[in-house]
């Protein structure tokens, strides 16, 4: 037996006494990773409520995905998948048991957030052990905040006021969006399909890309910037420069309008219409 499975045959013996409750594995390589699923459980925690057209929806979240739709009638719909990992299963479903969502309920406003993020690593873990994970179904009309970290925001055919996306460690994802949209990251990239544009929106990352694609007959007063990176603005996009560097164009989109701020550290910027 050479030194290399010697070894390896060492690191195996060493996690011996864990195989009751974990999946030991040797990948092709000789890499050894451990399987901790055996001490996973999850649970939904699902509310509906009426919020009057004007009125707002916070989600704060710390640690999973957001992932908002259009409503079927009137009513906001949050369903919240929650999950706890440690060192067992009955462990886990007992901390489960014990967590609270704290909800602040008015006509006018919906504010929901989740336990603070909990540390895995001080029980041995090397990732969060709380992580929740948001499906949300939005009427038109609202104002909209949705806040979280490590996980990616995704947005499909909201019709809001004004939307609010933000995430760390995640990226900022829209499609068929109507309203006045800020949306910001860091370690992550913006992909934005715009349907309409109603107020001033910006998009902001850093270590990130963005992209933003319009329909026929947005307008908007754009002014784009990255630090390291490239502005690049499709030949079929309806658009009137004013300024224009390698890291800077500013112009107007079809006949200009609100502001559209876009801006990025570490990446590029591309904006083009539907499908280019």
């Amino acid at each position: 037996m050479n030194s290399r499975w010697r070894c390896l045959a060492a690191v195996v013996m060493s996690v011996a006494p864990l195989a009751a409750a974990c999946d030991v594995k040797v990948g092709e390589n000789g890499g050894l990773s451990v399987d901790l699923s055996a001490g996973r459980a999850t649970d939904e925690w699902v509310r509906t409520y009426e919020i009057k057209p004007g009125g707002r929806l916070d989600i704060i979240n710390v640690n999973g995905q957001i992932h908002a739709s259009p409503s079927s009638g009137s009513q906001v719909e949050v369903r919240a998948v929650r999950e706890v990992r440690s060192r067992s299963e009955e462990a886990s479903r007992e901390r489960l048991r014990t967590l609270e969502m704290r909800e602040e309920v008015s006509p006018e406003r919906v504010t929901i957030q989740g336990p603070p993020a909990e540390n895995g690593a001080e029980r041995g873990f090397a990732r969060p052990q709380l992580t929740i994970r948001y499906e949300l179904r939005i009427p038109a009309g609202l104002n909209v905040q949705l806040r979280t970290q490590n996980g990616e925001v995704r947005l499909e055919n909201i019709e809001g006021i004004r939307i609010v996306a933000s995430t760390t460690n995640g990226g900022v994802t829209g499609r068929g969006l109507s309203g006045a949209i800020d949306a910001s990251t860091v370690n992550g990239g913006i992909e934005m399909d715009l349907a309409s544009l109603t107020g001033d929106s910006k998009m902001q990352t850093v270590n990130g890309g963005i992209t933003i694609s319009v329909a026929p007959g947005v307008s908007a007063d754009l002014d784009a910037t990255v630090v390291n990176g490239r502005v690049r603005v499709e030949d079929g996009l309806a658009f009137s420069r004013t300024e224009e560097s390698r890291q800077h164009v500013s112009g107007r989109i079809g006949s200009g309008g609100h502001r559209l701020v876009v801006q990025t550290t570490n990446g590029g910027v591309r904006l083009g219409t539907r499908g280019s």
